[in-house]
């Protein structure tokens, strides 16, 4: 630029000088001819200062860049006090914090130096704009991810390793766009990363879907969206998970990670000091083991069971204690369990009576009762469990091996006067019931099955329950396992939860104070710790207040969409350093698809407009439109449909009331 083109660019640029320093915090008195909302420069025109802009602050040959935090407008006391025609005795100023500073021809974040009063304030050039927005880093890979909210032609990218190398946390209401983000962010990446084979080898993305949004759609049904969600079936292999019915997809775990303690004590919510100690005994010890390798010899222990059983004096052992173990023994050998087992419960059941008075069994009709002092009594209960013809061989390795040293172990524990039943009894009912869920979901494979670099687990059908459960087994044995297996961080994994309030809830009335510490730490640790493993964390959450602020504050980049809740808002306000006023007051009043980006990704916080996806990588999380929707009949016939209409139409009296498609948005809004 030659010297009088300079000149005259500064006398366009210009929009005041200093007036006050107060740390960060800087005035600006505008100059009066600069108080419109546009410039014009060179036949074009050059957008005015304003709230949200920003401003270049020059002393001698530093450049500071401040950001605009307000306006106000004051009185000029050098104005006369007298009225004069075309005279302003009005003066603007503006309220500014110090951001950063332009050297070299780039711009660094930090405040280096402060301004002197009285020195000149301009509006950014369009390159020094672009510099401001140059987030990716010489050494990093840009990917595409919107534009700025109030600049539409200011393209933004983000680097790879400033992302995806990072904690990453994307919040916002129902319907702000923030399922449309994260399935944005991770379709560019495996756009570009994707069909490289180092790619494919060294990362791995583990997505916990709770609503099933990032499952493909199959296109033979009618729907041609979410046919690739994040990326196509060559890169993603995806856990459709059902507790709903038998026979559906099963996420394979290596064995060592279903007989792990951490395993059960999740599974059963065991309580730390009493429950969490019986299931490490079971699991640590082998004397079951080497009962199993010789069924007559565990049918003996059985039967030795129900006999001092019948002749203890504890009251809390009854007909029904006995008859329950036997039952349990019935439900673990599944179909393999003999008539006999299920004739000798019948004929106990019948025939085996208990005094609570007397705390004492008695065999028989009342007329003619046994007693257990009586020499027969063995034969009546113990040699019949002994001659029972069981093969425990039957019983798959795995869940239900361990499922069923857990009962011989609990009621061994009750009936020796070892372990209060009260204590360990609700473990027992957990098991009962969680157990059949959890192999509808999980199977023992020692086989490495997650070759694909995106593992997509869908909790959509999956009990209440298990939700939690799920999330928190996966993550901790792949957590566990990168550490201990891969100490030089050849593969790099990220996990990936969306609507992450399910797992990472700060308190639940459904659960022990134990289970939520437990649940809690075990997330805190890998988001303070994970970095140094190659471990990443992704979250996206409605409710930010939900989670744990140690999470939250642990994050790295943010990608806030609109947040209305009041307890949401502060959340953030007391976890996110990275906010500016401006940006945190702007967080209730987003437009949909429209988000804050702060954190170490970008140089200062700034509003993007997220880019539009194809619609066959869409995440299926649509906004319903029931005022078109309402207008179709359910069998979806076209005759109807159009009666239906033309009714509609003639009851209105409007020239053309052709519905919009459900999934119909303005040009310049992707369908979020």
């Amino acid at each position: 630029m030659f010297e009088g083109d300079a000149v005259e660019q500064d006398g366009v640029f210009r929009v005041g000088r200093v007036v006050s320093v107060e740390g960060r915090q800087v005035h600006v008195a505008v100059d009066k001819l600069k108080n419109g909302s546009h410039l014009l420069f060179r036949g074009g025109i050059v957008r005015n200062v304003a709230v949200g802009g920003y401003l270049k602050i020059v002393k001698g040959f530093s450049e500071l860049i401040a950001k605009v935090d307000g306006e106000v407008v004051e009185q000029d006391r050098s104005a006369s006090p007298t009225y004069r025609r075309g005279v302003d005795p009005m003066s603007r100023r503006l309220q500014v914090s110090l951001i950063g500073y332009i050297e070299n021809g780039r711009f660094e974040r930090g405040v280096r130096e402060m301004p002197l009063l009285d020195n000149e304030c301009f509006i950014l050039t369009e390159a020094e704009f672009g510099l401001l927005h140059a987030f990716v880093g010489d050494s990093d890979t840009a990917i595409e991810v919107g534009v700025l909210a109030m600049e539409p032609t200011q393209q933004v990218a983000l680097g790879v390793d400033a992302i995806f190398a990072s904690h990453v946390g994307i919040f916002g209401n129902t319907g702000s766009g923030k399922s449309y983000t994260l399935a944005k962010l991770y379709h560019e990446l495996f756009e570009r990363y994707g069909p490289l084979e180092g790619f494919r080898q060294r990362a791995q993305f583990v997505l916990i879907d709770f609503n099933g949004e990032y499952l493909n759609r199959n296109p033979s049904d009618g729907d041609n969206r979410s046919t690739a969600v994040l990326t196509g079936d060559g890169n993603k292999r995806e856990y459709a998970l059902s507790t709903r019915r038998d026979g559906g997809p099963r996420l394979p775990l290596p064995s060592t990670a279903v007989s792990d303690l951490a395993f059960w004590t999740v599974l059963l919510d065991a309580t730390e000091k009493t429950q969490a100690p019986f299931l490490a005994r079971v699991l640590n010890s082998d004397y079951w083991d080497r009962r199993l390798a010789d069924p007559a010899d565990l049918l003996t222990v059985l039967g030795d069971m129900v006999l001092r059983a019948t002749k203890s004096s504890d009251k809390s052992i009854d007909r029904q204690t006995l008859l329950n173990l036997l039952a349990e023994v019935q439900t673990c050998l599944g179909p393999s369990a003999p008539q006999e087992l299920a004739d000798l419960i019948d004929e106990f059941q019948t025939n085996l009576h208990y005094n609570a008075t007397m705390t004492k069994f008695f065999w028989g009709e009342w007329s003619n009762y046994i007693d257990p002092d009586h020499s027969t009594w063995e034969s009546l209960t113990k040699d019949k469990v002994v001659a029972l013809p069981i093969d425990f061989s039957a019983i798959e390795p795995g869940i239900d091996l361990i499922r069923f040293k857990i009962v011989l172990q609990y009621y061994n524990d009750i009936i020796s006067g070892f372990s209060n039943r009260e204590h360990l009894s609700p473990l027992i009912k957990r098991l009962e019931t969680r157990v059949p869920d959890i192999k509808k979901l999980i199977t023992a494979d020692d086989v490495q099955a997650y070759d694909e670099p995106l593992i997509v687990v869908s909790l959509r059908d999956v009990n209440l329950s298990m939700r939690k459960v799920i999330p928190m087994l996966l993550c901790k044995h792949l957590y566990d396992q990168k550490k201990e297996n891969d100490p030089t961080n050849a593969r790099y994994l990220n996990l990936i939860i969306d609507e992450a309030h399910n797992i990472l809830s700060l308190e639940s009335s459904r659960e022990s104070e134990a289970w939520r510490d437990y649940r809690l730490e075990t997330f805190e640790e890998i988001v303070k710790e994970g970095r140094k493993f190659g471990v990443f964390l992704t979250l996206a959450s409605q409710r930010p207040h939900d989670i744990s602020p140690t999470i939250i504050s642990q994050l790295h980049n943010y990608f806030l969409h609109r947040l209305v809740n009041n307890l949401d808002v502060q959340a953030i306000e007391k976890a996110v350093a990275y906010l500016d006023r401006v940006s945190f007051e702007q967080l209730p009043i987003l437009p949909r698809g429209v988000c804050v980006l702060a954190g170490v990704s970008a140089q200062v916080p700034v509003i993007v407009r997220i880019s539009p996806l194809a619609p066959e990588t869409e995440p299926n999380s649509r906004t319903m439109s029931v005022a078109t929707d309402w207008l179709r009949p359910l069998d979806e016939a076209a005759s109807s449909g159009t009666e239906l209409l033309e009714a509609i139409d003639e009851a209105a009296q409007v020239p053309d009331a052709s519905p919009p498609a459900s999934s119909s948005w303005s040009a310049d809004e992707p369908p979020f």
